[in-house]
């Protein structure tokens, strides 16, 4: 019977984008100050509480939730590639169970999506990694595989994306990630149902 590793309810999901509707985006864009009191009182500004980890930084949000935030380039925080947190994931106990965990996912995948909806509206894509109309031909953001890659990997398996009306706001992307499988079908299939934020700038 497949994993299920991290099991967060849409409406924590909601909870947190609701969170996120009036941070300063281009200070978190513009990343965070060394350890210290600085970090301390740039992650104040947000309500949140610095988790310091080797090369990325985590914070703790005011409704409790975990954020992680990536740097453009390695051995630095800033400036910041993007913000974003797992809420679910699940993994095949044997490579029997590989297909099971893409339709479990496949299950779990409208209830997030809703939940995102409700804060966010409509998102501007959404559908699966065979989808015509998938939002990469010819020039995909840096977030997204190629279309080549995409369609050998099916990855990401589902995705939704929203993008402020603000040009200093973020892309919000929602996303079902596979994973744990070589391109021979060896290994145990996981799944993980992600919310990440990426400055426009960087598309």
């Amino acid at each position: 019977m497949p994993t299920l590793l991290i099991d967060e309810s849409p409406q924590r999901l909601a909870t947190e984008l609701t969170g996120l509707e009036h941070v300063d985006w281009p200070a978190v864009w513009a990343g965070p100050p060394v350890p210290g009191q600085a970090l301390d009182d740039w992650c104040a500004l947000f309500g949140w509480k610095p988790l310091p980890e080797d090369r990325v930084l985590a914070v703790r949000t005011s409704t409790d939730g975990r954020l992680t935030l990536t740097p453009v380039v390695g051995g630095g925080w800033s400036p910041v590639q993007s913000l974003g947190w797992t809420t679910w994931q699940v993994r095949a106990d044997s490579p029997e169970e590989n297909e099971q965990v893409l339709d479990i996912a496949a299950g779990a995948w409208p209830a997030y999506e809703t939940a995102a909806e409700e804060v966010l509206g409509k998102p501007s894509f959404s559908g699966a990694w065979d989808a015509p109309d998938f939002p990469d031909s010819g020039n995909p953001p840096h977030w997204l595989p190629s279309r080549e890659r995409r369609l050998r990997t099916r990855n990401p398996y589902r995705i939704a994306i929203w993008r402020s009306a603000d040009p200093e706001g973020p892309v919000v992307v929602l996303k079902a990630f596979s994973g744990g499988v070589s391109s021979t079908g060896v290994g145990r299939r996981g799944v993980m149902i992600s919310l990440n934020c990426y400055p426009q700038e960087l598309e």
